[in-house]
């Protein structure tokens, strides 16, 4: 939950309250907000910290002694603790040297093998689809071709066109799983932060 949600929500939970005195208590919060921001602190801390919206306005209106009203509200909110700060740099080289053994013992023998059945399935797609091509060249080189290579060229390129849809996936798989072992190594590291 973010500064405005809470602040949104606080303002909606007191509405039983003297208008003045309710400003003054939003004013308050904000002070809490502000004076965590230059503390270092993110929103979504600072609102952890001060508990949930639903709380403080049931605690405010108790203590003068104001039955509250139910307020229906959209969302469901539980506060967690902010997982979102950037890691010290010996975390970071920890961490960095961690996923180095975790990439040369399993990531990359598995990520090297992948790419390299890509590679190959790609090439041997195209020398299906190409085989006619060659074929030709063949001809022209004075090369005697018989009817059962010609139909076997047809064959290769009929292969070549239905391999050519399963490649086309094993290499989206394959670049998408890339890019995520690479994310998942910056968020590792940096810890999911501003920085990652």
């Amino acid at each position: 939950m973010k500064k405005q949600d809470f602040l949104n929500e606080l303002n909606q939970r007191l509405e039983l309250l003297d208008p003045k005195e309710r400003r003054e208590l939003l004013s308050d919060y904000q002070e809490h907000f502000r004076n965590g921001i230059e503390a270092g602190k993110s929103e979504e801390q600072i609102v952890f910290d001060l508990g949930k919206p639903e709380e403080i306005a049931a605690d405010i209106l108790s203590e003068r002694d104001i039955r509250e009203e139910h307020v229906e509200t959209d969302y469901y909110y539980v506060p967690r603790k902010n997982q979102n700060e950037n890691r010290s740099m010996s975390k970071q080289i920890l961490i960095g040297v961690g996923l180095f053994f975790l990439d040369i013992c399993l990531i990359i023998p598995i990520m090297v093998s992948l790419w390299a059945l890509v590679i190959s399935l790609w090439t041997t797609v195209g020398a299906f689809i190409l085989s006619p091509l060659l074929l030709g060249v063949g001809l022209l080189f004075g090369e005697e071709i018989e009817v059962y290579q010609m139909f076997m060229s047809i064959g290769l390129v009929g292969l070549g066109l239905m391999l050519l849809f399963v490649v086309n996936i094993l290499s989206s798989f394959t670049i998408k799983t890339t890019m995520a072992i690479i994310q998942w190594h910056k968020y590792a590291v940096k810890g999911g932060g501003k920085n990652a």
